[in-house]
Formats: C-alpha cells, structure tokens, sequence
C-alpha cells in the first residue's frame, strides 16, 4: 500500500476511539480520497486497524452512500419504499436493472454504474424517486429510463 494509506491507517490506529462511528466513517472517507474507493484489502486493514467487526463496517457503508466500495463512473440510488413502489418504482426499478445488465453485486454489466436501493429517500412527494450521481429524477423523467441513462451518459 501507499505511502500516503499507510500513513492515514498510522493516525487513526493511534485514536483512543478508533472504532467509534464517526472516526470510523472519517477514516472511511480519508482512504477513499486516497484510493477513490474503499477496496477488498481497505476494509481487511480497517477492521484490523479499528477492531471493529466485518458486519459493523458493512452496515456503515451501507449507512453512508458517500462511502463506494468500487470506481463506478455512474451512482444511482433507487427508493423501494412504499409510495415510490406504488407509483411504479419497482417496475421502473427492474426495468433499470435490466436496461443495465446489473448484477448481484449492484454493479452493471460494462463496469460504468453501480446500483443501490433505500427504502426511502424522503421525496415522497415527487414518487418514484431515483438519484443518479445525487441529482434527483422523479416521476415522468423516470418513465423512459433507456433514455434518461443515455441523456446522462452524453452529458458526462
């Protein structure tokens, strides 16, 4: 590992509160700065650096959508949550799956976007909702989403 990783694991292994959230989630973002993303071998030395737990990590990540285990190029984050699905969240949801090619690890069959789902992103208002690349889509703009991608896709 960097010079730089090595350093960043050396200051927050010295922490008397190594394996509390926040220092946990402040070293999380450091690494990835560094890295630009939170690979296999980085979580290895965080659980080993923080004594926290592999579930307690995964929960954290999960917890904090800033936080990518993987170099997507695209993010998108989809509602599953009661109101987005009552308005076609899910049929839009598998349909963006498909669209995609996205596998069990969330991440689509050219490597370029990686999919996550929360039960709400409190929008309700606007359902169904999506974030890609934290701009929030809704309603209609999420009827075409083949689209949509390829709109986004042009603008990046």
């Amino acid at each position: 590992m960097s010079e730089q990783i090595e350093e960043i694991f050396a200051y927050y292994g010295k922490q008397r509160d190594k394996s509390s959230q926040e220092m946990v989630i402040a070293l999380l973002r450091e690494l990835q700065e560094a890295e630009g993303c939170i690979t296999p071998e980085l979580k290895v030395r965080v659980i080993e650096t923080t004594e926290i737990t592999d579930k307690f990590l995964n929960c954290l990540i999960k917890m904090y959508p800033s936080i990518k285990e993987a170099k997507q190029a695209h993010e998108i984050i989809a509602c599953t949550g009661e109101r987005c699905g009552k308005k076609d969240g899910m049929t839009i949801l598998q349909n963006l799956r498909r669209e995609l090619g996205i596998k069990k690890d969330g991440i689509s069959s050219d490597g370029r976007f990686e999919l996550r789902t929360r039960n709400c992103l409190k929008q309700c208002r606007t359902s169904p909702n999506m974030y890609i690349d934290r701009k929030l889509y809704s309603g209609e703009q999420l009827k075409d989403i083949k689209t949509l991608l390829n709109n986004i896709c042009k603008e990046r």
